[in-house]
């Protein structure tokens, strides 16, 4: 059985929305900075925020499916085997990833991992990136004969137009995003992982041990089916551990060392998976 997809839409579309304030920030910011030096750095900052808006996305959607990865091998820098030995280590080694990946490297990815068609507007985006580059690497020139020097700057009518570029380009891949995750939703994640951990017939109907809030997207709490004497001592820490991230119940631990391999990966997976819905929802 195949890892079940526990990857929420809300968070795949939460960098976005920051980067639309950002957005909104750099366009105040323009009524009272419209020095050479300002628009620049404004400029530079604001393709900055979409590179790191797309780092970020890629950064959560591996971290549950690391298989997506587009080298079948990677390195691993020694500090985070020796620094991570927790639950984010995983976060930690795709993170490394993700930063030192070439940023032309990194778009090709973001596309192909997420199965999203680019937005209508890439070409004129990448434009936009390459006046970027062009203002970082080639921003000052020298005529020694002349002593003269030329440095370039953008105007306030160019960086007007990027931020409307960009904010056209945010909403397409928002939208877009939306529509290809539409089923990731709280619920569904929580569903898919709970049949996959629990193979019983008892467990078949997850309604039967939760109580479940459609309205709000969440577990509003727990049940407690006569089902649940017959499951195994596996199967009843495992539930005991959804619990007590639900409702705050009692977990009785087993020998750790007793529990097999699956069970050690629903619980890896589960604890990530309650660290986005429980603790900072």
């Amino acid at each position: 059985m195949s890892k079940p997809l526990i990857i929420l839409k809300e968070y795949l579309i939460m960098p976005i929305v920051a980067t639309e304030a950002r957005i909104d920030d750099i366009t105040k910011e323009i009524q009272k900075d419209k020095t050479d030096v300002g628009l620049n750095g404004l400029f530079l900052m604001l393709v900055s925020y979409i590179e790191s808006m797309q780092k970020e996305i890629i950064k959560y959607y591996l971290k549950y499916h690391p298989e997506k990865l587009a080298d079948n091998t990677i390195e691993v820098d020694k500090s985070v085997l020796k620094e991570c030995e927790d639950f984010n280590m995983m976060e930690h080694i795709i993170a490394d990833y993700v930063d030192k990946m070439p940023y032309w490297k990194l778009s090709k990815l973001f596309y192909s991992v997420l199965r999203i068609d680019k937005p209508n507007n890439q070409n004129e985006i990448d434009r936009i990136k390459k006046r970027r580059n062009e203002l970082i690497h080639k921003n000052l020139e020298v005529n020694f004969k002349r002593n003269e020097i030329r440095q370039d700057f953008i105007t306030v009518q160019y960086l007007t137009n990027s931020l409307e570029e960009f904010s056209i380009f945010l909403t397409d891949l928002k939208l877009s995003i939306a529509d290809s995750f539409a089923y990731c939703t709280k619920i569904n994640s929580l569903q898919n992982l709970w049949h996959y951990t629990f193979k019983t017939p008892l467990c078949s109907n997850f309604s039967d041990f939760w109580y479940i809030d459609e309205k709000n997207d969440s577990l509003a709490g727990c049940k407690h089916p006569e089902a649940e004497e017959g499951l195994s001592s596996g199967e009843q820490f495992m539930l005991s551990i959804w619990r007590s991230q639900v409702c705050g119940c009692k977990v009785d631990f087993l020998n750790m060392a007793s529990i097999g391999r699956h069970y050690q990966n629903c619980l890896f997976m589960f604890l990530k998976l309650s660290d986005d819905i429980f603790l900072y929802s």
